[in-house]
């Protein structure tokens, strides 16, 4: 009977080391999947950035001045300035694609407070 005990034992814990091993794979599957997101949301980020600089650039362009551009748009004059001088970066540097801009890490959402002058 005693055989019979640690058998079963036995059968319990390597049950719980399945179930611990499913679930920590599970939790590995959603981390994969998680960090997937948020490389695309950095890539989409780094467009909309270049896309920003570019807009604002071609707006000054047209003679809008740069304190004109922040109150319209609502962004802080530092924001404005970063995101056109990265732009200027990144035309000057030949790096017409987002994914090389992480290198040049911009303060564009540093200074994103809510506070605004008008």
């Amino acid at each position: 009977m005693s055989a019979t005990k640690t058998d079963s034992r036995s059968q319990t814990a390597r049950a719980r080391a399945r179930q611990a091993m499913a679930h920590e794979l599970e939790r590995a599957r959603k981390r994969e999947s998680k960090l997937v997101a948020v490389f695309s949301a950095i890539d989409a980020r780094a467009d909309a950035e270049a896309a920003l600089g570019d807009a604002l650039i071609e707006l000054k362009d047209l003679g809008v001045a740069q304190s004109d551009l922040a109150e319209m748009t609502g962004l802080s004059a530092r924001e404005v300035g970063a995101a056109i001088r990265a732009a200027k970066d990144r035309t000057a540097t030949g790096e017409g694609t987002p994914e090389t801009t992480d290198e040049h890490p911009s303060d564009t959402t540093s200074d994103h407070n809510g506070a605004q002058s008008h």
